[in-house]
């Protein structure tokens, strides 16, 4: 089987909100690491919300998902706050600390989408947006002023990093993720 490289993309989209994807980054030997440092270079250990699309569980074993089955929505449950929305929509809270972050990559795993983001609006308005999940992208959570930076990870390996423009310089984003990737 071809190995899957990491590339970077980066998309300027309209109004100042720039995306940046990191290609087949599930496929690195060190993912678990790569996602960890991630979150540590771009999110704050504050309020943290998490929107989930569908569980997937494509690259678990049947073990490993039934273990997250209870470990994600406990993890949840002890460290903020966790509910389903309908069949295929969860969201959920937490504030981060160096400990916890380690489970986001089996979470990422888990779940078809994530978004994650430190917010700048409150629970019920964020629960509200997402309950109408399928009327937006995450772009719009930066255009609506429900963040300034999230991350996205999709099915696909990918992972994209969403940001305002105004606040955030793309040059400087991409440096670090340059580094991240480099040290690895």
């Amino acid at each position: 089987m071809k190995k899957k490289r990491i590339t970077i993309t980066e998309i300027d989209g309209s109004n100042n909100v720039c995306t940046i994807i990191i290609n087949n980054v599930r496929f690195h030997k060190n993912y678990f690491i790569i996602v960890k440092e991630i979150i540590s270079e771009f999110l704050n250990d504050e309020d943290v919300f998490f929107g989930f699309y569908r569980t997937d569980c494509m690259n678990l074993s049947s073990e490993q998902q039934r273990i997250l089955n209870k470990v994600i929505p406990t993890f949840f449950h002890n460290n903020g706050e966790i509910q389903r929305l309908n069949e295929y929509l969860t969201v959920a809270r937490t504030k981060f600390n160096k400990l916890n972050k380690s489970i986001i990559p089996s979470v990422f795993d888990y779940y078809l989408e994530t978004i994650i983001f430190n917010p700048k609006v409150d629970w019920v308005i964020f629960k509200d947006c997402y309950n109408r999940y399928f009327e937006h992208r995450f772009e719009n959570y930066i255009l609506s002023h429900y963040a300034e930076l999230l991350l996205f990870y999709f099915d696909s390996g990918d992972i994209s990093i969403c940001f305002d423009s105004h606040i955030y310089a793309k040059e400087i984003i991409r440096r670090k993720i340059t580094e991240i990737l480099n040290n690895q």
